[in-house]
């Protein structure tokens, strides 16, 4: 087992079970017709309605589809993602980039979190992540639901001061449980498809696979926190220093939903920018991270992003560039390669970009293409992992971290702890909070 830990495998199995999604059902249309008849029979005079009875009578007979009926679920579903995704491309963004001084860094992002447990100001960041919700005064959740994410705020910051606090004996538990905690905060308030808390599934949305040491996601698996939580990027927001837009990943979840994807552990860890340089060290393999700079091109006649990608020396594999980049020019300088997008189709890039805690962006030679993982999905499923090894192989978790056996897995497994623990901030304030704080 203490070998699988490092492991770098990726199996990718066409599966699923009941689809959430529908794209060959025209759920708008089918609701317009709905209210344009509805109007109709509330025109018509009584001893007309009496002809028909009721109202769903005199849908059946205009041959009317009923929109709240099981046949239209995957169907609204689809019409909400996808509804939720253009108004967020098209949205002017208000999460706003937040510098924070590297000496009180910690205390810092610790503060502003606590800040967040307020439930009017959950109730307006409902309002300013979910796109498709509406402006009025009571529009979004209520003061009681958004009672229900403060307390889960509220659990995740305790056991995260646990485990930041607590031996590393027991920490990825502490550290798992309180990414739970905030992911139902996360969810609630990015996805289209969910409301309340209470209407989560009870589930972690993913199985672990003790002998091969891997993640097991997607496809015919149970659908619980970890679906929800990947569902809930219908767009990634990809924001520095004078460069902003959004990637349109809606392709992405239909296709996470689709495919059963077998992860290892050496996989996930691999795609961790702040790991790149231990990753090598201690497995012998390249990291699955490249520096990765977008600049304004020079070209006076339209906008256009410049991706400078690699530092020189490490790239990626041309394949892992043209998926990334399909269609788009592509062109090889300095030891980088330079790929320029029109800022109009900014959005169609299908590339897995994560931000370190320095706000530097990564490019991440996706191993789950086209479906891309945001970041805080990536660690889930990482503290998932440790968590379930540090639970049921108690004696050999305890031997990696007395550093009585492979040396290499010892480390990888340490500073992956120590870093996560300054990012774990980070990662989840991207996702409930108004701000993208980042290490000046």
């Amino acid at each position: 087992m203490l070998e699988q830990i490092v492991d770098d495998k990726v199996i990718v199995v066409s599966a699923s079970n009941q689809p959430v999604f529908d794209r060959t059902l025209d759920y708008a249309a089918a609701s317009a017709n709905m209210r344009a008849l509805a109007a109709k029979w509330g025109q018509l005079p009584k001893l007309e309605q009496a002809k028909f009875g009721t109202l769903t009578s005199f849908l059946e007979a205009n041959n009317a589809d009923d929109v709240k009926s099981d046949k239209y679920g995957p169907a609204r579903n689809y019409h909400l993602l996808s509804s939720e995704a253009q108004k967020r491309l098209a949205a002017l963004n208000d999460i706003q980039l937040l510098r924070l001084d590297s000496i009180d860094f910690d205390d810092s992002v610790l503060e502003l979190a606590e800040s967040l447990e307020n439930s009017p100001d959950i109730r307006e960041l409902y309002k300013l992540r979910k796109k498709t919700v509406g402006d009025s005064k009571n529009a979004g959740i209520s003061m009681e639901e958004a009672g229900r994410l403060k307390n889960c705020f509220s659990q995740g910051r305790e056991l995260y001061i646990a485990g930041k606090n607590g031996s590393l004996m027991v920490k990825p538990l502490n550290f798992f449980y309180s990414l739970t905690a905030y992911c139902y905060g996360v969810i609630v308030l990015n996805n289209p498809l969910r409301f309340s808390k209470g209407n989560l599934p009870g589930s972690h949305g993913m199985s672990y696979l003790p002998d091969p040491v891997q993640a097991q996601i997607g496809g015919d698996t149970a659908r619980g926190t970890f679906s929800d939580l990947l569902t809930s990027f219908p767009t990634h927001l990809i924001k520095g220093n004078g460069v902003e837009f959004n990637i349109d990943t809606t392709e992405s979840i239909l296709n996470f939903y689709e495919n059963r994807y077998s992860v290892s552990l050496g996989t996930l860890l691999s795609m961790i920018p702040e790991m790149s340089e231990y990753y090598k060290l201690t497995t012998e393999r390249d990291s699955r991270c490249f520096p990765l700079d977008i600049v304004n091109a020079n070209d006076p006649r339209s906008v256009k992003w410049e991706f400078q990608i690699g530092n020189g020396e490490h790239r990626p594999t041309p394949n892992a560039i043209e998926r990334a980049f399909s269609g788009f020019d592509i062109v090889e300088r300095y030891g980088k390669v330079i790929v320029t997008v029109p800022a109009a189709d900014s959005h169609r890039v299908k590339c897995c970009i994560y931000t370190d805690i320095r706000g530097n962006f990564w490019f991440v030679d996706n191993p789950f293409f086209p479906t891309i993982l945001p970041e805080i999905c990536t660690h889930f499923l990482i503290n998932s992992i440790f968590s379930n090894i540090m639970r049921y192989r108690p004696d050999e978790w305890g031997n990696v971290l007395l550093n009585e056996v492979n040396s290499g897995i010892s480390l990888i497994k340490r500073h992956y702890f120590s870093s996560f623990q300054r990012k774990f901030y980070p990662v989840v304030l991207r996702a409930i909070s108004r701000y993208l704080p980042y290490v000046a």
